[in-house]
Parts: C-alpha cells; sequence; structure tokens
C-alpha cells in the first residue's frame, strides 16, 4: 500500500516558491483527504481476516454439508425400508384379495348348494305327502276290511273251519301292515 508524505509535499511546495505555512496547511490538508479515503480501503490484514472467516465458514458448510449428506442416507435407508415394507403390504393384499375372492367363490358354491338341498328337501317332503296320503288311503282300506272281517268274525265264531281262515287273514293282515311300516321306515332312511 502507498502512503502519502505531507513532508516531502510540503517541502516541494516550499521549494517552488509557496509559503511554508501555506504549504505544511496545503500538505495536512491533502494528507487527511488522503487517510479519509484510505479508511474506505481494505488493507492486507482485512483480507487475511476476511480469508480466515470464509475459510472457517467453508469448514462449516463442509461439516453442515457432511450431516445432511449422513442424514440424506439415513433417509433413503429408511425410504427403502418404508418401501420395502409397502411392497409386502401389497404382496399381502394381493393375497387378502384373492383370499376374498375364493372365500366368495366357496359362499356362492354353498349357496348353490343349499339351493340344491332345499329343492330336494321340498321334492322329499313332496314324495313323503303323497306316500303318506297314500298310506293313509291304505289304513282306511285296511281299518275298512278289518271291520269286514270283524262282522265275517263274529258271523263264523259257531264254525270251527271258518276259524282257521280268520286266523290265517288277520295273519295276513298284521304281515301286511309290519311290510308297509317297514318299506316306510326305509324310505324315511334314505
Amino acid at each position: 500500500m502507498s502512503t502519502f508524505n505531507s513532508l516531502s509535499y510540503a517541502t516541494q511546495l516550499v521549494a517552488t516558491g509557496l509559503p511554508r505555512e501555506q504549504a505544511e496547511v496545503h500538505a495536512n490538508a491533502l494528507q487527511n483527504v488522503y487517510d479519509e479515503e484510505h479508511k474506505q480501503y481494505a488493507t492486507k490484514a482485512d483480507f487475511v481476516a476476511l480469508s480466515s472467516a470464509v475459510k472457517l465458514q467453508i469448514h462449516q458448510l463442509e461439516i453442515k454439508t457432511d450431516r445432511i449428506e449422513t442424514k440424506t442416507d439415513q433417509l433413503e435407508i429408511k425410504t427403502d425400508r418404508i418401501e420395502a415394507k409397502m411392497l409386502q403390504i401389497e404382496v399381502k393384499t394381493n393375497q387378502i384379495e384373492i383370499k376374498t375372492i375364493q372365500i366368495e367363490a366357496k359362499t356362492d358354491q354353498i349357496e348353490i348348494k343349499m339351493t340344491q338341498i332345499e329343492k330336494k328337501i321340498d321334492q322329499v317332503e313332496q314324495k313323503l305327502s303323497a306316500e303318506l296320503s297314500g298310506l293313509k288311503t291304505t289304513i282306511d282300506e285296511c281299518k275298512n276290511e278289518f271291520s269286514h272281517f270283524r262282522s265275517d268274525v263274529s258271523e263264523l265264531k259257531t264254525s270251527h273251519k271258518y276259524l282257521r281262515w280268520i286266523g290265517a287273514g288277520v295273519a295276513t293282515m298284521c304281515l301286511s301292515v309290519i311290510g308297509i311300516n317297514i318299506s316306510m321306515f326305509m324310505f324315511l332312511a334314505k
């Protein structure tokens, strides 16, 4: 940095014929201007201090950048874990959807089978009703025949030959009723 030498300047002014007092005032004024002007300029020390401050800030920024990079790496790891868990959840959701579809299909099959069973039950009820009505008719006919046999038996009580005939008729009738009951029981057992 250059400096202003006010003494040398005043000496030069005196050498050119200016009175000494005027030359000193002139040199002092110019020295003040020079000093004021140079207060605004940065010195080497200013640049060294600024350089040190910038280096310190760069170092602090590097530390912060390293921390941010570390946190970014941690976030990436966590993001990867979250993505993996999301994939697992998607797989499980798909499995649940598939199982739900399978359950719905089985439910539909069960409903179809229930409808078929209900139809079969209705058919069996109709057959049983028809057969019971037939059995009722047969029982009524048997009762009528039995009452005829009774009347015939009361007439034939005195005759020994007819007693055998009546015994055979009653046995036949009993066997018929037993046979009807057995066939009805077999049908119901199916």
